[in-house]
Order: structure tokens, then C-alpha cells, then sequence
């Protein structure tokens, strides 16, 4: 049997999925987070292992081409390492890209068109005639608005001026002092200031949950989100000066799982360019791979 294997490498897991030359999925293996800039060593034994594992069913096979997808991957200063790991583990050729590069070809089948993501960070890559352009993905500190983390930012920021402006605390934020087991919006820096992008991020759910209960400040703050990330898709679009229809693929817990930020997203684009495809069902981002690895077989 003929395969190629495709590998989504985040910064919690790894995922390698073996598929045959059709596209079928023939077998998967998981392992740690293959995100280099974490720990560039683990992560290359993590990697090496899903691959391993993804290997292990497979009788009489061969595998024709390795596509990565890794998170981090444009910030490595000497991606070396991870391909002499490769070269000597396997004996297929292979291919590195950022693990958004993947999740765009998944979700678009390998075709043209803009890929916005938005989980703890943000991003949108729009790829038109082997042009590549994009726009957000700066990280928490100079962007990433419309992310999981800025969505919790802005009741939290909204939290000190509540503080510093002597109103009775609101009901989100009564909601977020007491998850974090505090009294007091005093008490607020001592969580984030030590606290990771993830961990703060997972106040979203607190914050949709008043917002469906009709909280005005949490519903805007989510659809301020969808706005902000409708800019960024509009802004990758006039980078690769298209025009007529254009297909625009989503991903990512926040724009996938919040009705509220979705539609507001979906909504400010449409009343800008009415001739937008939507694609809004999720795929495994190792498919991706697929379409990548046919390419270069090609």
C-alpha cells in the first residue's frame, strides 16, 4: 500500500495521520506538543513518535512523502535540527510548513482562498495563485484581537475600571472573582501577570454564558470579535486584490463555537463583499498535508 503521512504538530499534541494516494485515512498517531519553540528537543521526539505509531499498523506499506504542519514553525532560527531528525528517523521525502499553511489546505482541498483562524490567538492566510499574504498573527502583546485571549482581556480590563471608577461590580465580573477564588478586582494582577495565553483565554466560556443570559457588555465584546476578525479577512482580501467570488474558510474554538462572534464575523464581511463562499464544517488540519504531499508528488 502507498501512503503519505501528514502531521499536525500544535503546542498541547501532536497528530499524525497516515492516508492513502485516494485521501482515505488509514491510521493515526498522537503524541505531545510538536511546537518547537517550546522545547525544540521533546518536541522532536514527540513528532517522531506520532509518526511511529502512525507507522505501527501499517503491513507491507510504503510511505511516499511526509508533510508537517508545525506550530511556531517561521519563528525557528535553525530548523536543521528537526530536519536531520527526519532524514535519519525516515526514509521518505518531506515537507515543513507552518501548521496554519495545513489547516488552510485542509479546509479549502488544497484550492485558493482565505483561511481565518481564532482559538487563544488569531490569524487570517489567504493563498491566490501561489501568492501567500496575510494579516493578524502578531500574538497577544502587539495584536490578536478577535482572539480567545482578547475577548477575555476586555472584561478583565473592563473589571479595573469598574475598580478604579467605584461602580458595584457587574455580574461577569462577580462570575470571574469568583472562579479565580479572589474578593476583590485587587487582587486581579497576581493572576495575570503570571497567568499563560491559554489560561486566561479559558474565561471565554464565562463570558459567553452571560452573554446568552443577555449580558449587553459580554454580547458586545463578542461581537466586536467577530468584527475585528471580519477586518482582518477584508484586509487579506485587498492584499491579494481579488475581486468577484471568494471562498473563505474558518477555524478555530472562537469562531467555530460562538453563534454570537460567527454571524457577526459572517455579517460585516458579507455587507462589504455580498460574493463570499463560506466554509464552516471543520476538518482534521492532516489533510491538509494530503493535498500539500499530492502536490509535490505531482
Amino acid at each position: 500500500m502507498n501512503y503519505i503521512i501528514g502531521v499536525d504538530g500544535g503546542g498541547t499534541k501532536t497528530e499524525a495521520v497516515a492516508y492513502d494516494l485516494d485521501g482515505n485515512k488509514i491510521s493515526e498517531g498522537i503524541a505531545g506538543f510538536g511546537n518547537l519553540l517550546i522545547n525544540e528537543k521533546k518536541a522532536i521526539a514527540n513528532i517522531i513518535q506520532a509518526i511511529e505509531e502512525c507507522v505501527m499498523p501499517i503491513n507491507n506499506g510504503s510511505c511516499h512523502y511526509i508533510c508537517l504542519g508545525l506550530a511556531g514553525y517561521g519563528g525557528v532560527e535553525n530548523p536543521q535540527g528537526i530536519k536531520s531528525a527526519l532524514s535519519m528517523a525516515f526514509k521518505a521525502p518531506f515537507t515543513i510548513v507552518n501548521d496554519a499553511i495545513i489547516a488552510h489546505a485542509a479546509l479549502l482541498k488544497g484550492n485558493d482562498g482565505i483561511l481565518t483562524i481564532s482559538g487563544t490567538g488569531s490569524v487570517s492566510i489567504g493563498i491566490h495563485k501561489g501568492i501567500e499574504k496575510s494579516a493578524g498573527g502578531w500574538g497577544h502583546i502587539l495584536g490578536d484581537e478577535g482572539s480567545g485571549y482578547w475577548i477575555a482581556m476586555q472584561a478583565f480590563i473592563k473589571m479595573t475600571k469598574e475598580e478604579d471608577e467605584g461602580y458595584i461590580y457587574s455580574q461577569l465580573s462577580q462570575s470571574i472573582l469568583q472562579k479565580l477564588g479572589y474578593n476583590s478586582v485587587m487582587e486581579l494582577k497576581k493572576f495575570i501577570y503570571s497567568a499563560t495565553k491559554s489560561e486566561i483565554a479559558s474565561f471565554v466560556p464565562l463570558i459567553v454564558q452571560h452573554a446568552v443570559k443577555g449580558d449587553g457588555f459580554s454580547q458586545n465584546i463578542l461581537n466586536q470579535a467577530g468584527y475585528h476578525l471580519s477586518k482582518q479577512t477584508l484586509e487579506v482580501i485587498k492584499k491579494l486584490k481579488l475581486s468577484g467570488n471568494v471562498t473563505i474558510a474558518i477555524k478555530g474554538s472562537i469562531l467555530t463555537n460562538i453563534p454570537l462572534v460567527q454571524s457577526s464575523f459572517i455579517n460585516h464581511i458579507k455587507h462589504e463583499n455580498p460574493n463570499v463562499n463560506f466554509v464552516l464544517e471543520d476538518v482534521s488540519a492532516t489533510l491538509g498535508c494530503y493535498y500539500i504531499a499530492m502536490k509535490h508528488l505531482k
